[in-house]
């Protein structure tokens, strides 16, 4: 009895990042499915951003900037690969595709270009934050 746990000194505390995780990605998906461009990059902003912070406050990761930087790269590549495949390269097409994204022939150029403007976004954010953020 003499080895008691001292749980008098610590509070459990709960994390917000699973509820922005899940509003983020629920944006994001009615972003994309009713086709509203800006709805849809916000929806991606707030889930790729919530991610880092996840994965950093459970210390999967060590670096949130780094982790955003890297997500958001890899969602810019994934946005461009859609864009390309849709055949939405060019500036006539991907401004047809913001304007009607619903008309069959835009719907994966529109989604494409959401999800790549929200990952420069987020890796323009990364940097800007790296830089900007004081030495450890």
């Amino acid at each position: 009895m003499a080895e008691q746990a001292d749980v008098g000194d610590r509070f459990p505390t709960a994390s917000p990042w699973p509820l922005f995780v899940a509003v983020g990605f629920t944006v994001t998906e009615l972003g994309l499915f009713i086709g509203i461009f800006p709805v849809a990059v916000a929806g991606v902003l707030l889930f790729g951003a919530s991610v880092a912070g996840i994965l950093t406050e459970a210390e999967y990761v060590g670096h949130l900037w780094k982790t955003m930087g890297v997500f958001g790269a890899v969602l810019a590549a994934i946005g461009l690969a859609m864009v390309v495949y849709g055949g939405g390269v060019g500036v006539e097409a991907a401004l047809g595709a913001i304007d009607a994204p619903n008309v069959v022939g835009n719907r994966l150029v529109s989604r494409g270009l959401a999800v790549g403007a929200a990952g420069i976004i987020l890796a323009v954010t990364a940097a800007t934050g790296e830089l900007l953020e004081p030495a450890r």
